[in-house]
């Protein structure tokens, strides 16, 4: 078996290494492991997930909960300058340069003594949402590897399938030679040149289709990791599986680690404390203050007399409630039927995620299984071919069954290439779904 047809052979090995080793020698290698790290640091949604985060963060603060004393200074300086005159039968007055100088200045604190806990269960509310923030923005980190491995595997699927198309091209290029030769020592007829021309040209275009593909998706690939569109480079396309993933695990760790649900556990925990604010506001609000009044004023020039003011202000009050037209019986009625939305929500995202965690372990084994009985076809296929291609060099088997052969090879192991990346994003769905995929 020459050289050529080991290689074709060579498609059906299984090597280890999580994210595979080497595929081919060019200027530059991109693993799996190094698309992720690039597109979590470069990645358009998640930094704008990253933002929103940020924004949760500046607002969990006790200020903005209540519980800081609110202290406020203002003040005013102003100044006059009147001028009048006097008119008798006996003489006349004119009074000029006449000014007067106020400053005023007051300086305010209050605070919120008792509302109800408002104030405290705002502080937790603020708490929660900045923890439900991240857990999304967690949620937002596994979708963006995900859509990486989604990407990547269809990089090494059309990188693989390129692979085929150049080794069939040379089939048909080996042929057409062969045939060439023949025909010149009476071998072969003008018809049997034609054909393999026809079938030469042909593999000629899936090459040109294969070619497109693979830039194609590396473009998309190079979308996600948020790089330059034009980037260019070899993807290592060996794959192995993990081994110790069965059906309970995954649904075990799903309902424990699941971000979507975590997410919306705590939008229920939310709706609970959105419950107890509303209910805060049937007790009374108590509020202390203080404040100091300061204003002096100068009056006409070269006056001495001035007035000044020193008033220092304590106090509290105190608002309650009495009636307002039932606003607040209705406030809380909606706010517990909040509650018991969210409550179903959970209910419902629990039996959607144990129906999802079956259905992609269900997935995941059958894809498997699927690309073992393409692997064992390839070999098949393989073996076919390479009988069938000794039987033609001998004058056994015509062109036809020859390049039947051939399209039979290529298909299959387009086939497998298929099953295997799809398997291998199968897998990846269920680190998603346990909470595995970002840690």
């Amino acid at each position: 078996m020459n050289n050529r047809y080991r290689l074709v052979l060579g498609f059906v090995i299984v090597c280890n290494g999580l994210f595979g080793l080497k595929a081919q020698t060019v200027t530059e290698n991109m693993s799996l492991q190094k698309a992720i790290e690039t597109a979590l640091v470069n990645n358009y949604d998640l930094k704008i997930a990253e933002n929103t985060l940020k924004q949760t963060e500046n607002s969990n603060t006790i200020g903005n909960a209540g519980l800081l004393p609110s202290v406020s200074l203002s003040g005013s300086a102003e100044y006059s300058d009147y001028n009048y005159d006097n008119e008798y039968s006996t003489y006349s007055s004119n009074v000029s340069g006449n000014g007067t100088t106020t400053i005023d200045a007051t300086a305010y604190i209050g605070y919120t003594l008792f509302d109800g806990f408002g104030n405290q269960y705002t502080f937790k509310k603020l708490k929660q949402a900045n923890n439900m923030q991240n857990t999304l923005f967690q949620l937002q980190m596994e979708n963006t590897v995900l859509g990486v491995v989604q990407y990547y595997y269809e990089v090494c699927k059309a990188q693989q399938n390129l692979t085929l198309a150049k080794q069939s091209m040379q089939i048909s290029r080996d042929r057409y030679n062969r045939t060439s030769d023949q025909k010149m020592y009476g071998q072969a007829t003008l018809l049997d040149l034609l054909n393999a021309e026809v079938d030469m040209n042909a593999d000629s275009t899936s090459l040109l289709q294969a070619e497109q593909t693979m830039l194609t998706t590396i473009k998309d690939l190079n979308l996600v990791m948020g790089v330059s569109i034009s980037e260019n480079y070899m993807v290592d396309d060996q794959i192995v599986f993990r081994e110790d993933l069965t059906a309970d695990k995954v649904l075990s760790e799903a309902l424990t680690n699941n971000k979507a649900y975590i997410a919306q556990q705590q939008q229920e925990g939310l709706s609970q404390i959105d419950l107890k604010i509303t209910q805060s506001a049937k007790y009374p609000s108590i509020d202390a203050y203080a404040q100091y009044y300061y204003s002096n004023t100068e009056y006409s020039k070269g006056s001495t007399v001035s007035t000044n003011y020193k008033i220092p202000t304590v106090g509290a009050s105190v608002s309650f409630n009495v009636f307002n037209g039932r606003q607040q019986h209705t406030k809380e009625q909606n706010a517990k039927l909040d509650v018991l939305s969210e409550q179903e929500r959970s209910r419902q995202a629990k039996a959607e995620l144990e129906r999802d965690a079956a259905n992609a372990f269900t997935d995941y084994a059958y894809k498997r299984r699927i690309a073992e009985l393409q692997m064992s076809s390839l070999k098949q296929a393989t073996l076919n071919f390479e009988q069938t291609k000794e039987m033609f060099q001998l004058g056994q088997v015509t062109s036809i069954e020859f390049r039947t052969a051939q399209e039979n090879l290529l298909s299959v192991g387009n086939q497998y290439n298929d099953a295997l990346f799809q398997a291998k994003v199968a897998e990846y769905n269920l680190l998603q779904l346990t909470g595995e995929l970002i840690k």
